[in-house]
């Protein structure tokens, strides 16, 4: 994974050793106006929110598939081929690029896999509000 960004060092082999679901009292808090940027885009939004749910990293197949399915409102088997590729591009090269150096997520594109990053327990409260009001996030 990328942890140069998330754990501040640059040590790509630095343990974590918060739960995701559990603050990490070492990580300085991620300004206000940065968690609000990210959490502008809608996209943005269903990706933290579906890693917020997820007990392990996440196929970026599979986070695709699920953003295209609430973005639309569809089951996945109608949503067409295009849109699932405007989210993965739009993931691979806009969304998860920025999220990961907010270190709300950790993106590892060898692997094509993405997690939780140290700062996104920041962004839950936010992410609750959004989720409640938004009818296509089925959790």
């Amino acid at each position: 994974m990328n942890n140069e960004i998330a754990d501040g060092g640059g040590n790509a082999n630095a343990d974590r050793t918060a739960s995701p679901r559990q603050p990490d009292i070492d990580v300085p808090p991620l300004p206000q106006d940065n968690v609000f940027d990210a959490l502008a885009s809608r996209r943005s939004r269903y990706v933290l929110t579906f890693l917020r749910e997820a007990d392990d990293p996440v196929a970026l197949d599979d986070l695709v598939e699920t953003v295209a399915t609430w973005e639309t409102g569809k089951p996945i088997d109608l949503v067409s081929e295009d849109h699932r590729k405007r989210v993965f591009t739009s993931l691979c090269h806009s969304q998860l690029p920025k999220l990961s150096m907010m270190g709300l997520v950790e993106y590892d594109d060898q692997d094509d896999v993405v997690m939780r990053g140290p700062h996104a327990e920041q962004a839950d409260a936010y992410l609750d509000i959004a989720a409640e009001r938004d009818d296509n996030v089925e959790l």
